[in-house]
């Protein structure tokens, strides 16, 4: 045990210096936008910026109360899994990238499927551009317990090494932020690449709110787990990708980005015409309606097929 919480204390400090170089280029991706390209979206940067102090805020705050479930839980639970190995060999870091990449896609299309779960991604998706900062816009219960209960305790419990875990997102999170490099900046396909990793490209798609391209690609770092599931979706350079989600938000404001999902969700099962409907609010995905009158991504992709 001692082992493996010395190689997740060195782990998270690369994961430290890299999440410092990823600001890093941020700025300078901020800076060359709004000098040299007069950027459309810079409206955006100014709740992405106050939500990533939140964030940290956040963080500080409750995990200095309750602990940092992200760093130590799974390591736990690890251990007391029937499937657990005590080996390093190659064939267990092919196993746990499966694993990991399967629960990712599992947690984010829970994310876009279940509307209480969307209430604490959308706000990733409400800018209406895409850049740097985009990648640290979370909602931090998203951040603290959603996702590390998915990526870190779930790959454990099926008998993941923990350095494994760690050491795979130590690779999502840098490669996950890269994804979201701004458009004017690198909008070439990074060619071979493409048939085996999710690149940006991949990424602007899953960030459009064109109903061609909703609820697609849902892994960060490779395409396996969307080519087998059905949910790859490349880019179609005829169909401009327009970001953001299809309410109306204002994008540049902390409070709509953050609370305006879950302050209509409130009032949709507050509005409800029974306790199931409440229930199903809940559940089903955005867009869904107790009369009937859907609006979800697969009800608007149909639709539009009919069209």
């Amino acid at each position: 045990m001692e082992e493996i919480l010395n190689t997740k204390l060195s782990i998270e400090s690369w994961l430290q210096i890299g999440i410092a170089i990823l600001i890093m280029y941020g700025i300078i991706e901020l800076v060359y936008l709004y000098f040299f390209k007069k950027y459309v979206g810079m409206k955006d940067y100014k709740q992405t910026t106050i939500n990533f102090g939140f964030v940290i805020l956040m963080n500080m705050l409750i995990g200095s109360i309750i602990g940092t479930l992200s760093t130590g839980v799974f390591v736990i639970w690890g251990y007391q899994s029937t499937f657990f190995t005590t080996d390093l060999v190659w064939y267990w870091w092919i196993y746990g990238l499966l694993v990991y990449e399967l629960f990712y896609w599992i947690q984010h299309w829970l994310a876009h499927k279940v509307r209480l779960l969307w209430c604490l991604h959308s706000p990733h998706h409400a800018p209406e551009s895409m850049n740097m900062f985009v990648g640290f816009n979370h909602h931090f219960l998203e951040v603290m317990f959603y996702m590390p209960f998915f990526l870190g305790f779930l790959p454990a419990l099926l008998g993941v090494h923990p350095v494994i875990v760690l050491s795979i997102s130590l690779v999502d999170v840098i490669w996950g932020n890269l994804l979201h490099i701004n458009d004017s900046v690198m909008s070439k396909k990074y060619g071979f690449l493409e048939k085996i990793l999710q690149t940006p490209s991949y990424h602007r798609v899953h960030h459009a709110q064109n109903i061609r391209y909703m609820d697609t690609n849902y892994t960060s770092i490779t395409l396996f787990w969307d080519w087998v599931l059905g949910t790859l979706q490349p880019i179609d350079d005829s169909e401009k990708v327009v970001y953001g989600i299809t309410r109306e938000v204002e994008s540049s404001s902390f409070w709509d980005v953050q609370f305006g999902e879950i302050m209509l969700l409130v009032k949709d099962i507050w509005n409800a015409p029974t306790l199931k409907a409440r229930f199903l609010y809940m559940v089903k995905p955005p867009g869904w309606s107790p009369t009937g009158e859907h609006k979800t991504a697969s009800a608007l992709k149909k639709l539009a097929t009919r069209g």
